[in-house]
């Protein structure tokens, strides 16, 4: 059903993707670090490393170098559960927190930049008002 029509939507994605990708490259912090930055926040900002790893799918042995770094350059703090003194919690700082929000920024400057010269304003708002179907795809395991 649609196999061309599907192929086509995948691919224009994956060029979304790279393109967003790209525009993170000037970023200091690698793609894989502002990912795992990007989940601690989106996850609620007190998550366990294999919550984080889970969500992510990182190895948690990767996910380990990435947040000893992380805690290193003081943009995360990992403490010990007061409940549960064998997990640990990770937190995003106020660094962690700035860093993320200019990353953020970044990438969506460019997106509205991309909005405004390449689409009418109709074709931008028809965009926008597929965010919950595009949501509901990313959310379908």
């Amino acid at each position: 059903m649609f196999s061309s029509e599907i192929s086509e939507f995948r691919y224009q994605l994956t060029r979304l993707a790279r393109q967003l990708r790209r525009i993170s490259q000037n970023d200091p912090q690698s793609w894989s670090r502002m990912l795992v930055v990007s989940a601690i926040d989106r996850m609620g900002n007190n998550v366990t490393p294999s919550e984080l790893a889970m969500a992510e799918d990182i190895y948690s042995s990767n996910l380990a170098v990435i947040l000893r770094q992380l805690e290193e350059e003081g943009m995360v703090e990992r403490k010990t559960d007061a409940t549960d003194r064998r997990k640990t919690r990770v937190r995003l700082t106020e660094k962690g927190c700035s860093v993320l929000a200019e990353s953020r920024k970044r990438r969506d400057d460019w997106l509205a930049q991309a909005f405004d010269e390449a689409l009418s304003p109709e074709e931008a708002t028809h965009l926008l008002k597929m965010t919950p179907l595009l949501n509901k795809l990313a959310d379908h395991t």
